[in-house]
């Protein structure tokens, strides 16, 4: 939904105190939690649609929502990447004040990890989304050993409940039980592909072995002011989203197993077929529709707002399928830039509203397509207008870094990082001779592209090219 919302100091001393403690005591300072609640329903939800909008909206303004703790485990863990948002001013509407931010976006964290149990003993499906919130935070933070931990935690408890499976549910679940149940499912495969491709550890729940299916968006009549009906479709360009990620897991696999080839007991295991992959992009890049392509800025009707949401995710998904699978299949650099280019152009079109509250994971896909040109020109050794080409398009990246990095600390160190990546590129063009030593790079993890080592280093001999390398210095530990 958007908001209006009159600035706010977040952290003020009794509005941090109310939010550790308990139950009643939180639930007390109404204000604050409506706040955080409309942040994650502006910013959040239209790309991590983790609850039923409605059981929410209706559910805290008329009382009956938290129902019980367990309800209250999942608010506080919203509230907790809420927070976060905020202090990353990662915010679809940017009118939040919130000068003390670092403390309230810490009491926050502190309750939902506290309330959050790491056992299966009280399975439902608030278990899930409050491990899925605390997931996301760590992607948010760059904080990687809590986005493993609790990213593991949601492949356990899906397990544990046959998420993957939709025969294997109750029998008697309400048309809503089930739409949230797609909704977790989803969200929780896309934030895995995400993570396998920023960090390079495997996909554990590949799109072919889950029989679930896409959520259906508007499954009650719209009910929230600034609706006018008219963009309620705004889930299809989710689900079109979705496709993108199943495609890219399978582009992610071909290109590492072209550097490192899967053996099975079976025998050696073959990849999909690069020109299937590039017929299947083509096909949902066609049938996407103008609002989301292009969105208009931010308006009034929220449904609007929540296709534009799509359109940086879906445009960035379909570039970053399309340039791995180039580089799995040929390897062409100017290929790759070509990609890029139309990328970057394709997100600059996109109001920035949209851009800023995306938050980490897109900041995160940006800088991985930079360190994929930055290690193919390194590699290849590109002619001097080529390079100039490369250049161009990292300083677009860069360029645009540059309006996300106030306070986003990790737009700010990805921006910077990048920047060095040139400067080192730029030494290596201008003393390259005939003896020069480039150091290559391994396409097939998107985040360690640069590993700045002459020397072999600590288990290369397992792991010749370094895919299971965990590439961090993007993601500083949290706090």
């Amino acid at each position: 939904m958007t908001t209006t919302l009159t600035p706010l100091s977040l952290g003020t001393g009794d509005s941090v105190l109310a939010t550790v403690g308990g139950r009643e005591p939180a639930l007390a300072h109404r204000r604050v939690i409506t706040l955080l609640l409309d942040v994650y329903l502006d910013s959040i939800h239209p790309k991590f649609p983790l609850f039923c909008e409605r059981e929410l909206w209706v559910g805290w303004r008329e009382g009956s929502f938290p129902q019980d703790d367990s309800d209250f485990m999942s608010l506080m863990c919203l509230c907790a990447l809420s927070a976060q948002h905020v202090g990353d001013g990662a915010l679809f509407n940017d009118n939040v004040d919130a000068p003390e931010r670092t403390n309230l976006r810490e009491a926050y964290i502190a309750e939902a990890t506290r309330l959050v149990p790491i056992d299966f003993d009280k399975s439902d499906l608030n278990l899930v989304r409050s491990f899925t919130f605390l997931a996301l935070l760590g992607a948010q933070t760059g904080n990687n050993a809590t986005l493993h931990k609790y990213l593991g935690l949601c492949h356990g408890i899906s397990a544990h409940l046959s998420l993957q499976d939709e025969s294997r549910w109750p029998a008697m679940l309400s048309p809503c039980e089930v739409e949230v149940r797609r909704r977790l499912w989803w969200s929780i495969y896309r934030l895995e592909v995400h993570t396998a491709c920023v960090l390079g550890n495997i996909v554990r729940t590949s799109e072919t072995r889950c029989a679930v299916g896409y959520p259906a968006g508007a499954h009650h009549p719209a009910f929230i002011p600034g609706r006018n009906g008219q963009f309620e479709d705004w889930f299809d360009g989710w689900n079109m989203t979705t496709d993108l990620y199943r495609v890219l897991e399978h582009a992610v696999s071909d290109l590492r197993a072209k550097h490192s080839p899967a053996h099975s007991i079976l025998g050696r295991m073959g990849g999909s077929d690069p020109t299937a992959l590039m017929t299947r992009l083509s096909e949902i890049q066609e049938r996407l529709l103008p609002q989301f392509v292009t969105p208009a800025s931010r308006s009034e009707d929220s449904g609007r707002n929540r296709c534009g949401f799509q359109a940086p995710s879906i445009i960035c998904t379909i570039h970053l399928a399309r340039l791995l699978s180039r580089m799995s299949s040929n390897g062409d650099p100017l290929l790759a830039c070509q990609v890029a280019t139309d990328l970057i152009a394709s997100i600059m079109a996109i109001p920035l509203e949209y851009i800023r509250a995306a938050g980490s994971p897109l900041i995160q896909q940006l800088a991985g397509v930079g360190h994929i040109l930055v290690g193919t020109a390194k590699k290849h050794q590109l002619l001097q207008e080529h390079y100039a080409q490369v250049k161009q398009v990292i300083h677009s990246i860069t360029s645009l870094l540059d309006l996300l990095a106030t306070p986003n600390t990790i737009a700010s160190s990805t921006r910077d990082r990048l920047v060095n990546l040139v400067s080192e590129l730029e030494d290596v063009y201008a003393t390259t001779t005939a003896n020069a030593k480039v150091n290559t790079v391994d396409e097939g993890h998107i985040l360690h592209w640069l590993q700045d080592v002459e020397e072999p280093t600590l288990g290369q001999a397992a792991f010749p090219n370094e895919l299971l390398t965990d590439f961090t210095w993007l993601y500083p530990a949290y706090p």
